[in-house]
Order: structure tokens, then C-alpha cells, then sequence
């Protein structure tokens, strides 16, 4: 892989900077075995060991020690008699500890902490060698730790297994020029113990897939790729230092040193791995990311015209730049069906401007939305229509109040009209508008095509959006 050192052709998001030769292992006798491709871009998902990393020189930074670590599918036989077989569970005994995943077909899936790399044999190139480990050595372990109970299993009804090793450690750097990048464990390392290898890897590929396609649309430019590293190699780190600390409560090791470590075991306070899970679970569920302000990101916390409206007292669900758009229930005025603001929010590619336009009520109110649309249409004639999507969402309504009574510049089609309103259908619906620290009179949101804020402004603020939107559209 070899990448342009053309500063000209780095920045045209036309050229094909990039030069790869490809091998094909399976190619037919006779036939040539490599072939070179040109590409604009390069993402290296290519796991924990990723040649595309190596390729580019990356260190990664953490650990210097690495944590051995097996896995097994398996179907327990009736007869074992630990109690919760289907429920997600970690177990500790005295040296060592598991975690206990259920699957389908009643099978369970094992991850066990095996110790550390310095404790296995190394290989004729001084790697660490896992060769000696086997499924029935990681049934016999299992079955020490789940002691007084019992587990009983056919190495037969045995799916599945592996061993590995993994540190925590996060890349130097997630890309090269704004043209290759790296991400998921090519970029960040962990136990599996916090169950996030799967999810902040998908995390990391929707992050940069948008990115990339606004580019390659012509509607972004190059800069907006800067914005990957900085959004989620800190949430990486940030990761790594809560694995590491979760990790200690997991480890019935760590625990028994902790105590020892402290003078008679006083004051130590390293709460079990359910109580570690719970606390961190902003980090573990993903919606407690908050990005930092950048291009995509507006610094600012609230509408400036609204900053000292009472209902914009923070709370856990409102809306805030930087954040996830938050579920909540509200209801379609088109046909009166609850449903979760994330139904809205697909990931389609473009973002959506989310209009709290206030009540619809009064021909006063009628009055008020038509100033409204105007300014919308304004902003979406500069920006482009193609490049997101209008919803609006109302305070109330009156009884006879549809749809087609809200001005077209201020919602798309049928489905985007939606009302702060109880449904008979749902007893959660209502008070999307104070839990989301909106103020009744209203205010407008940008939702990025990842489904995170990324700009709030009121409704007489409309010049302030297309600042905003001006940052990382062309």
C-alpha cells in the first residue's frame, strides 16, 4: 500500500491517491496471483493485529502487558445445576472468574480471564503460544470457578472455541492524510469483560461511513474527515480507562491484592462487577458520549434566546450538542400512532432538522408557523434540500388539527409531523418537551446523520444554523 505524497491530490476528493496490491490466495494455477487498485480511500477493520496499522507505522499505546483470554460455545447438559444459566452472569472464585453469556437454542457462550501472556510458553518466534489450550481445559477451568455448582457438557456440544490476547491499548493516531483510516480493534484494544468490542466498532464505522459519503457526494469537504480521530479516539481512551478499572472489579484476583495492598484492607471500596457495569453504564449503552466542539459540533449548550427559560434545566434526556438525540415517545398527527423520536432519526445518510415549532392551536399560532417557514425555506434553498430532513414537532394541537395544517417548508411529508401528546395507545407518551429541555415556545435542532445533536438555536435563529451548517457543508 502506497499513499501520495501530492498535496494537490490528498485534497482533491476526485483522485485516487492511494496505490494497493492485492494477493489472492485461492487464484487458479497459471493465473496472476496479485492485482493493483487505485483508491480514494483505504479503512483498515482488519482487526487487533491490522496490517493496514502496521503498515502505516502506528504505535499502539497502553499495556505492555497482555491478558490471555478463552471463549467457548457450548450447550450445557440439563443436569448442570448453576441457577442461571440464561441470564447474563459473572462469576468469581478464588484465583480466576468467567463471564456467562446465554445464546439461542439454549447453548451459552464462556469468556475466560486465563492470566497473563508471561504465563504461556512462546513459540519457535517467541510469541506467546496458546497450542496447549483445548476446550476441555476451558470446561475443566469453568468448572472450578463455578464450584459448589456444577457444569456438565459433551465436548461434542461444543460449538465453538477459542483462545486469544488482548491489551488495552488505544493507536497513536486513527488516520493518515484524511485518506486511510483505521477502525474498530485495529485502533483500540480491551477485554471483553465490558461486552463493547462489537458495539464501539460499529460506533467508530458509522462515525467515519457518513463522513466519507458527504465527501464523495461533494456536499462536505475534505476537513470533515479530521473530525473521526477527534470524536472517537478520545471516547477510545476513555473506554480503555474504565475496562482497566473494570477489570480490577472483575478479577477475583485483583480484588484479593487490593485488600492485601491496603493497610488491613481498610477503605477498600472497588465495587463488584455488576455495580462497576452500572455505574459506567453511559459508557457501556453508548448514549453518554458527548463529543467536543468542532466543525460538526456547536460549542454552544442552548439557544441563546432561550438560555434562561426554566425548562432548560438539564436533565439525563435533554438535548444537547455533542450527545445522541435522546428517545422519547410522541405521537404522528397524522394518524395518532405513538412512536420514539428515533424513529425519525434513520441512519440514512442525511441529517434532520428538527423544528419545535410550538403550539398549533390558534390562527395566531397558524401566523406564527408561517414566520417560521419562510425563514426555513430561506436556509433550506442555501444548504440543499437533498442534504437532510425537516420535522416538525409540535407542543399540542387542537381537536381538529392535521397534518396539512403545518406549513410545508416546516415538514416533509405525512410522517413528519409529530405532537408532544398522550396517546391512548401508550401510557410513556408526553412531556417530550421538558424532558428534552425544550421551551414550549420552541427552538430549532440540528441532528447529524449519526444520530448525535450537533447545533440548537431558537426559532428566531435561523442565521445562526446556517453558520453552523456552512462549517462542514459546501
Amino acid at each position: 500500500m502506497a499513499l501520495s505524497e501530492d498535496e494537490s491530490e490528498l485534497d482533491n476528493p476526485e483522485a485516487y491517491p492511494i496505490k494497493l496490491v492485492l494477493e489472492h490466495a485461492a487464484a487458479a494455477p497459471e493465473t496472476p496471483s496479485t492485482e493493483a487498485v487505485r483508491a480514494k480511500f483505504v479503512v483498515g477493520a482488519d482487526g487487533a493485529h491490522s496490517w493496514v496499522r502496521r503498515t502505516l507505522g502506528i504505535a499502539m499505546e497502553g499495556d505492555s502487558t497482555s491478558r490471555v483470554w478463552g471463549a467457548i460455545d457450548f450447550t450445557p447438559l440439563p443436569t448442570s445445576t448453576f441457577p442461571d444459566w440464561r441470564n447474563v452472569a459473572t462469576v468469581n472464585a478464588r484465583d480466576a472468574g468467567l463471564m456467562l453469556i446465554p445464546r439461542e437454542d439454549g447453548k451459552v457462550r464462556l469468556y475466560i480471564e486465563l492470566g497473563t501472556e508471561d504465563a504461556l510458553p512462546r513459540d519457535a518466534r517467541g510469541r506467546p503460544d496458546t497450542s496447549g489450550l483445548s476446550p476441555a481445559a476451558l470446561l475443566d477451568i469453568a468448572r472450578a470457578v463455578f464450584k459448589p455448582y456444577t457444569l456438565e457438557t459433551r465436548l461434542e456440544d461444543v460449538e465453538w472455541w477459542t483462545a486469544y490476547i488482548v491489551g488495552q491499548r488505544v493507536a497513536a493516531r486513527f488516520a493518515e492524510k484524511r485518506r486511510i483510516f483505521i477502525i474498530g480493534d485495529a485502533c483500540h484494544t480491551h477485554s471483553p469483560k465490558g461486552g463493547q468490542g462489537m458495539n464501539v466498532s460499529i460506533s467508530d464505522g458509522h462515525n467515519l461511513a457518513w463522513k466519507i459519503a458527504h465527501v464523495l457526494k461533494g456536499w462536505s469537504p475534505m476537513s470533515l474527515l479530521d473530525t473521526y480521530e477527534a470524536e472517537r479516539r478520545p471516547f477510545a481512551q476513555e473506554l480503555i480507562a474504565f475496562d482497566r478499572w473494570y477489570a480490577e472489579g472483575f478479577s477475583a484476583k485483583a480484588r484479593a491484592k487490593l485488600v492485601a495492598d491496603t493497610a488491613d484492607g481498610a477503605g477498600v471500596a472497588l465495587p463488584g462487577p455488576l455495580e462497576a457495569f452500572l455505574s459506567f453504564s453511559a459508557i457501556t449503552t453508548g448514549v453518554g458520549i458527548h463529543y467536543g466542539p468542532s466543525a460538526i459540533t456547536s460549542p454552544h449548550s442552548q439557544p441563546e434566546s432561550n438560555a434562561e427559560s426554566e425548562h432548560h434545566a438539564p436533565g439525563p434526556f435533554a438535548l444537547t450538542p455533542g450527545k445522541r438525540a435522546p428517545p422519547h415517545p410522541l405521537v404522528r398527527v397524522a394518524d395518532r400512532r405513538p412512536l420514539t423520536l428515533q424513529t425519525v432519526l434513520p441512519a440514512d445518510g442525511r441529517a434532520r432538522l428538527l423544528v419545535f415549532a410550538g403550539a398549533l392551536v390558534s390562527e395566531d399560532d397558524k401566523t406564527c408557523l408561517s414566520g417560521i417557514e419562510r425563514a426555513m425555506n430561506g436556509l433550506v434553498e442555501k444548504v440543499g434540500k437533498e442534504r437532510f430532513k425537516v420535522v416538525g414537532v409540535l407542543a399540542r394541537v387542537g381537536e381538529t388539527t392535521t397534518y396539512l395544517d403545518v406549513p410545508a417548508g416546516i415538514r416533509e411529508d405525512w410522517t413528519s409531523v409529530l405532537v408532544d401528546a398522550a396517546s391512548p395507545f401508550s401510557n410513556e407518551s408526553g412531556g417530550a418537551y421538558a424532558a428534552l429541555g425544550v421551551p414550549e415556545a420552541g427552538q430549532i435542532v440540528v441532528v447529524r446523520p449519526d444520530g448525535y445533536v450537533g447545533a440548537m438555536a431558537g426559532l428566531d435563529e435561523v442565521q445562526k444554523l446556517e453558520e453552523y451548517l456552512r462549517g462542514w457543508m459546501i
